[in-house]
């Protein structure tokens, strides 16, 4: 029976990630996944500056700008009665290449929006993601991608699991035995059923129709102008249509009465019935699926090798684009984990901090998706009097465009996706300051204990004109700010007495250094979270023991 120390069920955009990240770390994987090619129906539509920041470090960031929305393409979200009524709101970000304009124009303050990240959203359909990720893993040789397998069956050991493939379409299966198991087998998960592993939080908040289709002259039919996202508040039409190009391909998430039937849903006449005219459409999948705001209650199997991770530990309504880069980020902070486990120096605690750290996160964001649906959803309940002319439809449109910008949240999420935190996670060690706030759309950048390191452009040095995050590597990376501090020597040594690999990287920025909190020496962990931090060390060996998990 061959073996393979790590083994991924799924290949959907978390899978792939984590085997991209073991990748590039050059740890051995086989990821099994059914579709021979990415599913060709687009579901997320946004890849977050947190993710790009994980893709930066491989190279591939250049390859997802532009490969759906034109990096010059105007950033705009219009919330309307129906795309032949009213504009009752627009929002209008920077798009990635007038990001880098206003970049170039302004002062770096990493404290501004604008230097939070190198990155906003970058708008791309999931499916080209997933295609620029298979690209990726072709390129990485410890990775056995298995398109065209699934896992059909497993069974834990104390010290293996032992999973059974099974080829599509065929009879054909197949053994293999694995340290660990991780599943990113969906929101249907087989490996989280088999557990036993049960869901909280709330289920079935609405159910939709996506409809995925190419119409050429779509922008010629009603008057707003392009946009990445149309939010049809008309409640015989309410949903999201979401744009993947320049205005001629598109996902039309149509939300469903009570009791509606989707396979009775005309998608040709759903879309015509948005514009009021006729079209040539060409409609390309129709699927429906189900919003969620679910947690599973555990994130690892009682026997401790089967990990979950993505959909199968998550399940999101889409409001605010946070499932799939939630789930990216599960993949980042447990690859580091198993391969520091493979190589031999994660200690005991380090793959058990996985579900510390990752499940709160988890809940945390699951509620927020639900809350921007729910908010959304509340406007969503007016029919034609959208459209009445006179006070009254005054009053509801001015009455519904207070409601939506109080809402942005939606669109602007930068506190949820970068200022997340591992509280009290056992492998990072606190230093006494106090948490910043965790707003939904207002990031606080800071370098304590649990957090995001935080980005900025160094100025000056041998590393002027990239960003500090530019500077990890793919295991710990000590910054240090002082040079003279002979902690970071006892750190450096304490590591290597364990076998973790840590590289000092010295800094010579001020202003870098105010950001990370005024400290001499900053630990950060391989997925960029800040471990310690401070201007000495009294006892670096239990430094050490904690971030490794011993």
């Amino acid at each position: 029976m061959p073996h393979v120390p790590i083994l991924i069920a799924g290949g959907g955009s978390v899978g792939l990630t984590l085997a991209g990240e073991l990748g590039w770390r050059g740890a051995p994987c086989m990821l099994v996944e059914p579709r021979t090619e990415p599913n060709p129906h687009p579901r997320a539509n946004a890849v977050a500056n947190r993710t790009m920041e994980y893709f930066r470090r491989w190279g591939i960031d250049q390859a997802l700008v532009g490969a759906g929305v034109p990096a010059d393409y105007p950033a705009a979200y219009f919330w309307v009665s129906t795309l032949h009524g009213r504009e009752i709101h627009r929002l209008v970000l920077p798009g990635h290449a007038e990001l880098e304009r206003m970049r170039a124009r302004s002062s770096v303050d990493p404290r501004a929006e604008l230097h939070w990240s190198p990155y906003l959203k970058t708008i791309v359909g999931q499916h080209a993601v997933d295609r620029v990720l298979r690209e990726h893993l072709a390129t990485r040789p410890s990775v056995d991608a298995r398109y065209g397998w699934r896992l059909e069956d497993f069974e834990e050991h104390p010290a293996t699991v032992v999973a059974t493939l099974r080829e599509e379409g065929t009879d054909r299966t197949a053994q293999v035995e694995a340290d660990w198991l991780v599943a990113c087998d969906g929101g249907r998960s087989l490996v989280r059923e088999k557990l036993g592993i049960g869901l909280s939080g709330r289920g079935n908040l609405a159910r939709f129709v996506s409809i995925f289709f190419k119409a050429p002259e779509f922008m010629d039919c009603h008057a707003f102008g392009p946009a990445n996202i149309f939010f049809p508040l008309h409640v015989g039409h309410r949903g999201f249509l979401l744009n993947w190009d320049t205005g001629r391909t598109w996902t039309y998430h149509l939300i469903l009465d009570e009791g509606a039937d989707w396979t009775k849903i005309d998608p040709v006449a759903a879309i015509e019935a948005l514009i009021a005219r006729k079209t040539p459409i060409e409609v390309l999948s129709v699927q429906p699926w189900t919003a969620h705001a679910l947690t599973a209650d555990r994130y690892r199997s009682e026997g401790g090798r089967v990990f979950l991770a993505g959909d199968a530990a998550h399940l999101f309504t889409p409001t605010g684009g946070l499932g799939m880069n939630t789930g990216v980020s599960d993949a980042i902070d447990l690859a580091w984990k198993l391969h520091a486990c493979l190589q031999g120096w994660g200690g005991p605690g380090l793959l058990a901090s996985y579900g510390s750290e990752r499940r709160p996160v988890g809940r945390r964001n699951t509620a927020e998706a639900a809350d921007n649906f729910d908010r959304l959803y509340a406007v969503m309940q007016s029919g034609d009097e959208l459209d009445a002319e006179g006070p009254a439809g005054d009053r509801l449109r001015q009455a519904l465009k207070d409601d939506l910008e109080r809402q942005e949240k939606l669109l602007k999420s930068s506190g949820v996706l970068l200022g997340y935190r591992y509280e009290d996670s056992p492998i990072c060690v606190p230093d006494g300051s106090p948490p910043p706030p965790d707003d939904p759309q207002t990031y606080t950048p800071v370098a304590r204990p649990g957090h995001r390191a935080p980005h900025a452009w160094i100025a000056r040095g041998e590393h002027a004109g990239k960003s500090v995050l530019d500077t990890f590597g793919p295991w710990f990376t000590l910054l240090d700010f002082d040079g003279t501090v002979t902690c970071a020597a006892a750190l450096a040594r304490a590591a290597g007495e364990r076998g973790m690999p840590l590289a000092v990287v010295r800094l010579d920025d001020a202003e870098i250094r105010r950001l990370y909190g005024d400290r001499a020496l900053v630990l950060v962990r391989p997925d960029m979270m800040v471990a310690w931090r401070g201007d000495r060390c009294d006892d670096a060996q239990r430094i050490i023991d904690t971030v490794r998990g011993a």
